[in-house]
């Protein structure tokens, strides 16, 4: 879902600013999905990272 609040927000900004879709996106649409796709946190990212944060909290090794 913060992919898809990210790219509302982008393209509000655009609209704000007068610009096209195409403006934004470029007119090679489908690689500027596969750009924004690849650059995003996959759910098994984000789980990895809270269980690593959590283990290392139970062993004491926390960052703050």
């Amino acid at each position: 879902m913060a992919i898809l609040k990210d790219l509302l927000g982008l393209f509000e900004e655009g609209a704000a600013d007068g610009k096209r879709v195409l403006e934004i996106t470029d007119d090679d649409v489908a690689a500027f999905c596969n750009e924004l796709l690849r650059n995003a946190k996959t759910y098994t990212e984000n789980w990895r990272e809270a269980l690593n944060r959590d283990v290392m909290k139970k062993l004491g090794h926390c960052k703050k």
